[in-house]
């Protein structure tokens, strides 16, 4: 009877041994099975040479007198508490004052603005799925002359002319929050290729004329305009493009 027991328990630790390692293996798959992708915020060396088309032109800066004289003079940027710091510049002795700005050309691009990117290499010989979500938050940030970005009163004028010009809703900034929302997929990638979701947020550009009234400093009584070609992206806050594309390793 004790070595009939002995053997069924003996048998039965063996079956439960043999058992293990496969019910582990089961999770382990089922782990991979839930990984969809790489993900990533930082974009890619072939999306940072893309960007390059979006590079922003070197801004010009002019002057007209009160007799109507023009000539080219350095481009300077303006001082948030006092009209325009001229520091940086060889001429010191003056004091502009913003007065106004005038869109004359516009373009808008659905990809302006890399967000973020899932990512799968698939080495296997089987298929391995790929989906889209949002796993971290990302805040994309607008991209505009230096005049724009230090004038506070141009920061608002410049978006005004673009909202009115493009439609939509075009800002500083936007934050895309992390979510569990599949966006995209899931898509099966075959064995021997890379394959990526990538998104991106539109941007809204804008190029044209600023001015402010120059000044003597210690004066009120101004003596000629100051102007400067100025242009900038805005990020649209509703439009986003999450593209897909695969290639063989």
């Amino acid at each position: 009877m004790k070595k009939s027991r002995i053997l069924t328990l003996l048998l039965t630790l063996g079956l439960f041994a043999s058992i293990s390692p496969v019910v582990a293996n089961a999770n382990l798959l089922e782990t991979e099975n839930d990984d969809f992708g790489v993900f990533s915020t930082t974009p890619s060396k072939e999306e940072l040479e893309r960007q390059k088309q979006y590079q922003l032109d070197t801004p010009l800066a002019w002057e007209i007198d009160l007799e109507g004289k023009k000539k080219y003079v350095p481009y300077i940027v303006p001082n948030k508490e006092s009209g325009i710091g001229t520091n940086s510049w060889s001429d010191s002795n003056y004091t502009y004052v913003f007065n106004g700005w005038t869109l004359n050309s516009t373009k808008i691009d659905k990809k302006r603005f890399f967000v973020s990117r899932v990512t799968v290499e698939n080495r296997s010989t089987g298929t391995l799925p790929l989906k889209y979500v949002q796993q971290e938050s990302v805040t994309t940030k607008w991209e505009v002359g230096a005049n724009i970005e230090a004038e506070a009163e141009f920061k608002v004028k410049f978006l005004a002319s673009l909202n009115a010009k493009l439609g939509g809703s075009y800002n500083y900034s936007k934050t895309t929050y992390s979510s569990t929302t599949v966006e995209a997929g899931p898509k099966n990638i075959p064995a021997g290729y890379s394959a990526s979701y990538t998104k991106y947020r539109a941007g809204g550009y804008g190029a044209g004329q600023a001015e402010w009234k120059k000044y003597p400093k210690g004066s009120s009584s101004w003596i000629g305009m100051y102007y400067t070609g100025e242009s900038g992206w805005a990020v649209n806050e509703n439009d986003v493009t999450i593209e897909y594309s695969e290639t063989k390793l």
